[in-house]
């Protein structure tokens, strides 16, 4: 049980460190950047943090870090060379695909859990259908423009999702998942802050 307390909190000392290493970045460029070392923390503590909620059985969550460790690499991809992405019928077919497990995993946790109730289900459902769907979002747009970018979308997305997902999380009352989300409204909305600074710059030019 230690064991996996511990890969728990390592995985979210990592996404702690990536907000720290991504305000950072962004700070000194006054726009909202993402150095190499932010994908390779979020990569691990994806993969750290997929393990715990394995082993917890909170397969909904589980949906959310397998689907965006892919997203993770294909942006470490971007760091080393803007290779083709996938085509827009490809990226819809894996998108369907994470909805229908996402969907199957809610069902699973709503039968099997007895402290899953309907109404957390379709909230931890739809908070992780939005908290998945920023990574989409940044995805496509970094395809467009063959580097890792981040549209406002990206964090609107993020901070919806991670106040519903930190809600279920509260509700299960597992402090390691109640932790990885509670550092992030103050990242997204300070990036939200800085995009609509470097609006302003621009239409000031």
């Amino acid at each position: 049980m230690i064991v996996w307390e511990l890969l728990g909190w390592t995985g979210n000392v990592c996404f702690f460190s990536r907000f720290l290493v991504q305000w950072w970045a962004s700070e000194r460029a006054q726009r909202s950047v993402a150095p190499l070392s932010f994908w390779w923390l979020s990569l691990v503590g994806t993969i750290t943090l997929g393990a715990y909620a394995l082993h917890a059985r909170t397969y909904v969550l589980l949906v959310g870090y397998a689907l965006n460790g892919l997203i993770y690499l294909r942006n470490l991809r971007f760091h080393r060379q803007a290779t083709p992405g996938l085509s827009s019928v490809n990226a819809s077919l894996i998108a369907l695909a994470a909805g229908i497990v996402l969907v199957v995993a809610a069902t699973y946790e709503l039968r099997h859990r007895h402290e899953s109730s309907l109404i957390w289900i379709i909230v931890a459902g739809v908070g992780q259908a939005i908290w998945s769907s920023r990574f989409v979002v940044q995805w496509w747009a970094s395809e467009r423009a063959a580097e890792s970018h981040f549209p406002a979308l990206f964090w609107w997305l993020s901070l919806a999702g991670n106040a519903l997902l930190l809600a279920f999380t509260i509700h299960l009352g597992n402090p390691v998942l109640i932790a990885g989300y509670v550092p992030g409204p103050l990242v997204q909305v300070r990036n939200l802050m800085l995009g609509k600074a470097r609006s302003g710059r621009r239409a000031g030019c």
